[in-house]
């Protein structure tokens, strides 16, 4: 669905107030971060950019202040998503044939004002919900995870409880 990785990972124009930009949650003990198999080949694939070629281009800038404050973000940058990548598990979705929502499930809800929406449910650190991948510690997939075909569930949501129906459940 998106393989992408947030602009938080990489951007050099906003400062480090992101997911990307604190360090990775603490799990309990014994426990890792799930992350689907796509949002760790997004992470994978940001580290390397990061250690390339946007290392080579810190190269090509003149010495001084900015060169030395660009690099001391950049390395910032470096380490968070080499930490990221430490503190997760890749977690394979299941099948969806049986209409139950899971991790990495693909769900299609319809709200009670009529409102269709559809989410991937996927790990905190790959969660855009601009694109469609809600993390699997939000309230909707809470109240998703394990829902059947057709089940209403119920939402605690800023201005008051909403129901959805779930429409459909599909493995990507």
């Amino acid at each position: 669905m998106h393989e992408a990785v947030s602009k938080a990972f990489t951007s050099e124009e906003t400062e480090d107030t992101s997911v990307a930009g604190r360090p990775p949650q603490r799990a309990a003990r014994g426990l890792e971060r799930p992350i689907t198999p796509e949002g760790h080949r997004a992470l994978v694939d940001a580290l390397r950019r990061l250690e390339g070629d946007e290392r080579a281009a810190l190269g090509l800038m003149p010495p001084g202040a900015e060169r030395d404050e660009a690099r001391r973000k950049h390395e910032a940058r470096v380490a968070m998503v080499a930490a990221t990548l430490e503190s997760v598990r890749v977690v394979q979705p299941a099948e969806a044939e049986d209409g139950v929502v899971r991790f990495g499930s693909v769900v299609t809800l319809r709200w009670s004002d009529g409102r269709r929406q559809t989410v991937r449910l996927v790990g905190p650190d790959e969660a855009d919900v601009k694109q469609g991948l809600l993390s699997i510690d939000a309230p909707l997939a809470r109240a998703l995870l394990e829902a059947t075909l057709g089940a209403t569930v119920e939402v605690d949501r800023p201005r008051g409880v909403e129901e959805a129906t779930v429409e459909a459940v599909r493995s990507r």
